[in-house]
């Protein structure tokens, strides 16, 4: 029988376990059932986030010093459950601060669970912020801040327990399958490798036509991974759009974009880069999808010229859009099947990417390196980067912690984006920065 993937939360008592319990469970409506166990003060539910479900237990407040009786048979209840869980949230309260029994607590789950993550609760405000830093002190290289009570923080700590779930903890319906957007300029070819992507494995699932202009999806499966394939209407420009139907399905077109993970943009050999693809690669960027760039009809191209026109797409990028100079470039003919292979290959490979979870010790070990190659400038030298963190992934987010935010120039940013995916690849996916200032407490 297949193990759920359990989630502890646990903590001293008053740090807003319980709030936080009923929030995840309550999140966007995701409570599946919500049942007590065995005792009153052990509870059981399932949260469903992103098509990956687990399972949580909150338990009732851990105090060591002066314990009663019902405090050591809740001791003896989470002692009991603590090390076959799969991860732990030890919750500590960010207006109060470190305490001597959170030590105790957080001693108690290492020594019980490897498996474990700190969630600083009851941080309501911006400047509220400034006080989950001293919970580094714990010896942790990673903190959820959040509000129970305001649902903030949420997502990110929802986006982590996810990550920690394997893929075999969860049979293929269960999981959300990659969705993947064909997009680009109408006539370029996209229902073309829409086609023969779906007859290149002879593997279709489901097939589910919408109205005549709308987009259609299949879910198919390559080298046993399924993944949802959309076809897009083709994006043309304003002026030449002459019916409300076509009107509409561009408007699916982008819609499908933003709720895809990866996108892979078909673009015409012979015409090359044209105004809407870069509106289109424009909006995919935005919207922080994985992207492919695949040309096609490269069959018309003839052979002598093939090399030229691949340098001049690869230099248009470089020197036009150098914010998709991470983007792999694929020449193909979905009329010939040709380069398909190697196309399937690399939304392997993207998927991996934008999914990719960079060890916090080896992050910031590469960090260090950057920094000490070349260290931030401001004009009175006071800048100062403490350290990075990855807060989430699809795509790769990462919490740059700085003591003045006003300071850090976006070239620096840039140069740490470059960093990164010289150390860890990234290929094909937006890298994203979210400033944290650490401000020294008053005395």
């Amino acid at each position: 029988m297949k193990k759920d993937f359990t989630v502890l939360i646990t903590g001293r008592e008053n740090v807003g376990k319980s709030s936080l319990f009923n929030r995840l469970l309550g999140k966007n409506k995701a409570i599946v059932d919500d049942y007590p166990g065995v005792t009153r003060d052990k509870i059981y539910g399932d949260v469903d986030w992103l098509g990956r479900k687990f399972r949580i237990i909150d338990t009732g407040g851990i105090l060591f010093e002066e314990a009663d009786i019902i405090k050591n048979k809740v001791i003896k209840q989470i002692t009991d459950i603590i090390k076959d869980v799969d991860l732990v949230l030890f919750v500590v309260d960010g207006k109060t601060g470190i305490i001597p029994e959170d030590r105790n607590i957080f001693d108690f789950v290492k020594r019980n669970n490897k498996e474990y993550a700190v969630v600083v609760n009851k941080i309501d405000t911006e400047a509220r912020a400034q006080d989950m830093y001293e919970f580094y002190n714990l010896g942790v290289d990673m903190l959820f801040p959040v509000s129970a009570a305001h649902s903030y923080g949420l997502d990110d700590l929802l986006d982590f327990v996810i990550q920690k779930i394997p893929k075999s903890a969860a049979s293929s319906e269960e999981r959300r399958p990659t969705r993947i957007s064909i997009i680009g300029k109408e006539n370029v070819g996209k229902s073309s490798l829409f086609n023969a992507l779906v007859k290149e494995e002879r593997s279709i699932v489901t097939e589910i036509p919408g109205t005549t202009r709308d987009s259609i999806d299949s879910v198919v499966e390559f080298n046993g991974e399924k993944f949802i394939i959309v076809d897009t209407a083709g994006v043309k420009k304003r002026k030449r759009i002459k019916k409300k139907a076509e009107e509409y399905s561009i408007g699916r077109a982008f819609t499908n974009v933003k709720a895809s993970d990866l996108t892979i943009h078909v673009m015409d050999a012979i015409e090359g880069i044209q105004e809407m693809d870069k509106r289109v690669l424009g909006y995919a960027y935005e919207n922080g999808k994985g992207i492919i760039i695949a040309v096609n009809k490269w069959d018309l191209v003839k052979k002598r010229e093939r090399e030229k026109i691949k340098r001049k797409y690869i230099d248009y990028i470089k020197n036009n859009l150098k914010f998709l100079s991470f983007v792999p470039i694929l020449f193909i003919s979905a009329k010939e099947n040709t380069g398909l292979k190697k196309l399937i290959d690399i939304v392997f490979y993207v998927e991996n990417q934008y999914n990719f979870r960079v060890k916090t010790s080896v992050l910031n070990r590469a960090f260090r390196e950057a920094v000490f190659k070349k260290p931030p400038s401001s004009k009175k030298g006071d800048l100062k980067i403490h350290y990075i963190s990855q807060v989430s992934t699809a795509p790769p987010v990462f919490a740059l912690f700085v003591n003045k935010k006003e300071k850090l120039h976006f070239a620096y940013e840039r140069y740490i984006e470059n960093e990164l995916r010289r150390n860890f690849g990234f290929e094909g996916v937006p890298i994203r920065f979210k400033l944290k200032q650490k401000k020294k407490k008053e005395l």
